[in-house]
Formats: structure tokens, C-alpha cells, sequence
């Protein structure tokens, strides 16, 4: 009864900051396989599930950011926190910024040099769900493993996209080189992303050791 009163009325409010993070990172998951659906796939439909999931990204974002700004108390490092919940929402924006170039530039679909890129982005967002999972069983050595995983996999990602700026160096259509060029460099930006909130997942683990 009187720790009941003290909980309700003295002791700070305890808030799931690691289920809130978790809860993000799965959602940009699901962004990722939604992009990889649309435009690798050609099934238009997850074209809408994009934009659908990035504002239920937006909303976790908010109310992430607000339990953040109001905890008197955080179980892990505040500044982290703050960090990963900015990282994850990057990813998530980024992801909308590619549907929007391309949607300005009339490309409702990519051909299937551009499959291995997307695999390998929604690869490196499955690892990154699974290393904040990790988080909720305080499993230090499954999340810096995952976290080397989506390392690795922006290695592999950056190889395909040289490859692919090699191939289209030397087409002689202006419009396709620019095209081509800013979608793959956006493709290689959210990889990038995905894998400094890999840097920031890691950062949280060796301060809880």
C-alpha cells in the first residue's frame, strides 16, 4: 500500500525507453521492406505503406523524444538515447526523400541491378531490429555482433554501389547518368544511416557494461 502511494505520487515515473527504441527500430524495418516490395518488386501498393509507416515512425519518434524530455531518470545514457531515437527517424525520413525523388522523376520502379542495394539495406535494418532486441535481454554479445553485421553489410552495399556508378559512367544519356545517379546515392546514404545507428546501438551497450 505505501510503496503503491510512493510510486503514484513521489517516485519518478519508470518508462520503457529500451521497448520505445525497439518499437522504432522494427517500424524502419518494415519501411525498408516496404521500399524493397515497391520499387524492386513492382508492387505499387507498399509505395502508400511507405508513407503509411513513416508517419507511425514520426509518431513513435514524438513520443520517444517526449518521454525523453520529461524523465527525471533514464536506465541507460540520456545523451544515447537521444541519439539513436534521432538516427532511427533519419532513416525513416530518408526513406520518404527516396520516394519522393523518384516519384518526381517518374520512376514507379528500378530494374534488377538495383535488387541486391535494396536487399542489402533491408538486411542491415533486420540486424539492427534484432540487436535493439537484444537490448530488452541485456545480451551484450548478440548486439555488438548484430551491430558488426550491419557493418559489414554497408561494406557489401558499398561495393554494389561502385559497381553500379561504374556501369553507368559510361552510358552516354545525360538523363539516365543524373537519374540513376542521385537514387543510388540516396540508396547509399540510408545505408549509411542504418549503420551509424549501428555505431549508436554499440555506444549504448558499452555504457551499460
Amino acid at each position: 500500500m505505501i510503496h503503491s502511494l510512493l510510486k503514484q505520487y513521489i517516485l519518478p515515473k519508470e518508462v520503457d525507453f529500451i521497448g520505445g527504441l525497439r518499437e522504432h527500430a522494427h517500424i524502419v524495418e518494415k519501411i525498408i521492406a516496404d521500399l524493397l516490395q515497391c520499387f524492386s518488386k513492382k508492387k505499387t501498393k507498399y509505395c502508400k505503406s511507405i508513407l503509411k509507416d513513416e508517419h507511425q515512425a514520426q509518431h513513435i519518434r514524438d513520443k520517444n523524444m517526449h518521454e525523453l524530455l520529461n524523465a527525471f531518470i533514464t536506465p541507460i545514457d540520456r545523451e544515447s538515447i537521444y541519439r539513436v531515437i534521432t538516427q532511427l527517424d533519419w532513416i525513416a525520413v530518408s526513406v520518404r526523400h527516396f520516394l519522393l525523388e523518384a516519384d518526381a522523376y517518374g520512376v514507379d520502379h528500378l530494374h534488377k541491378d538495383y535488387h541486391p542495394l535494396i536487399t542489402k539495406l533491408l538486411h542491415a535494418a533486420t540486424l539492427l531490429s534484432e540487436g535493439f532486441d537484444g537490448l530488452k535481454k541485456e545480451n551484450s554479445a548478440v548486439i555488438v555482433s548484430k551491430c558488426q553485421e550491419v557493418r559489414d553489410t554497408y561494406d557489401a552495399l558499398v561495393a554494389i554501389y561502385i559497381q553500379e556508378m561504374a556501369v553507368l559512367s559510361k552510358c552516354k544519356n545525360p538523363h539516365k547518368v543524373f537519374v540513376e545517379k542521385e537514387l543510388l546515392h540516396q540508396l547509399k546514404e540510408i545505408g549509411k544511416r542504418l549503420q551509424m545507428c549501428a555505431n549508436s546501438l554499440e555506444d549504448i551497450v558499452m555504457k551499460m557494461q
